[in-house]
């Protein structure tokens, strides 16, 4: 068997990757673990900046004809320092953060998963389901052995592409180093049925106490939910057995009709994980690149995770296209693109959590502090915008790590 490229993992990146390429005309495969993709937790919203990538890709109407997707609008600041009525004033209009976007698209990871699968088909990529024991040979004469209902197979191709998740055993292989940062908070996540009781047009970051919310609507009256608690605290998050107190959490006067919120019907798994960022400053070696968190993360706290993979899939595939040899060195322009990228969503996630002060045991004061400087001096949150119109619209100044000094002075 043989191909152009190999890919390994049929989710958002390696789906949108494979729709490219094979539009283009090239020889693809991906590889993908599961016969059938199921809730993973994670990967709700696709931030303005990314539908754009969506666009560029091919595969936007992919995402908006995903089951249950849905166009989010706003974003309400619900926290414990506000009245509800007071949060929706200081509502944004998410659908003009980025011309061509209308707005964060709320859609769930399976379903993209599976819409993308099948716009790669139709674009003329094979999508193999099932695989097992996938191996990898880089180098000069890149190749993939793997079983499929019991039988080994081997492709030969000229590159083969990581795309499998965090926990990517095709990076390990490769032997590409990771670097992590250190989570202060661990996230829980669930898919509930809310009956309709949340506005479908509305997400929202929130802040009440020991807890962090994050909400993402989808249609259809399904509801992401998540809970962020301090690595430390007493009480953590986890697993099926914390599914009431999960629950309970949200029955808190900071959001609107709280009450019916809080009594959802859970219909998806319970998982929590580390809210950190993570990167490599080598996503593509001889024979092999990355992409998606199998490259490296960005904290959650800002939903950037969809929007980055769709972004390292629209920047590879151009590499590729645009070069007759592919090479680390006539790749360099995704590599350097993606450093660059990833540090200063690091930079706007490490702002985002100085401003929002959760967990910090000075919160109520510390607070209002920041917020009376930004009134003074806006310019020291300007990397925000880039969470929502992507982080290569801003002068590097705005990423100068003597902005969080100052303000985590204040």
């Amino acid at each position: 068997m043989k191909a152009d490229v190999v890919i390994i993992g049929g989710g958002i990146g390696g789906c949108a990757l494979a729709a490219r390429l094979a539009t283009a005309g090239l020889a693809v495969t991906v590889l993908e673990r599961e016969p059938t993709y199921r809730d993973m937790v994670r990967g709700e919203a696709m931030v303005p900046w990314g539908f754009v990538e969506a666009v560029e890709l091919g595969v936007a109407d992919s995402v908006l004809e995903a089951e249950s997707a849905s166009v989010i609008t706003r974003m309400i600041p619900y926290d414990e320092t506000l009245t509800v009525e007071q949060a929706q004033q200081r509502s944004s209009d998410l659908s003009k953060a980025v011309p061509g976007s209308p707005g964060v698209i709320g859609v769930g990871h399976p379903e993209l998963r599976e819409a993308l699968a099948t716009a790669a088909v139709k674009a003329g990529a094979t999508v193999i389901r099932g695989v097992r024991r996938s191996a990898v040979v880089p180098g000069d004469s890149p190749q993939v052995t793997f079983e499929l209902d019991d039988q080994e197979q081997t492709i030969e191709c000229r590159l083969i592409v990581g795309a499998d998740g965090k926990f990517s055993t095709t990076r390990s292989a490769l032997g590409i180093s990771m670097f992590t940062n250190e989570a202060r908070v661990k996230l829980t996540g669930m898919l509930v049925d809310d009956g309709g009781t949340w506005d479908r047009r509305v997400t929202s970051i929130a802040i009440d106490g020991r807890n962090q919310y994050i909400v993402i609507p989808r249609a259809d009256n399904k509801l992401r939910l998540y809970v962020g608690r301090r690595v430390d605290d007493p009480e953590p998050l986890k697993g099926p057995a914390s599914i009431p107190d999960f629950l309970e959490s949200y029955r808190t006067p900071i959001f609107p009709d709280h009450h019916e919120l809080a009594a959802s019907t859970p219909i998806g798994p319970c998982a929590t994980f580390p809210m950190n960022d993570a990167w490599t400053e080598t996503p593509v070696i001889p024979g092999a690149a990355l992409i998606g968190d199998a490259a490296g993360w960005s904290n959650p706290v800002t939903a950037q995770g969809l929007s980055i993979t769709l972004r390292d899939a629209r920047v590879l595939s151009e590499a590729l296209l645009d070069n007759a040899e592919w090479t680390p060195e006539t790749l360099s322009g995704y590599t350097t693109e993606r450093n660059a990228r990833m540090a200063r969503l690091r930079f706007a996630s490490a702002l985002t959590d100085l401003i929002g002060g959760f967990g910090m045991t000075d919160r109520a004061t510390r607070r209002p502090r920041i917020l009376r400087m930004l009134g003074q001096r806006p310019e020291l949150a300007a990397a925000l915008t880039a969470v929502h119109s992507g982080p290569w619209h801003l002068e590097a100044d705005a990423f100068s790590p003597d902005k969080l000094t100052t303000l985590s002075l204040a």
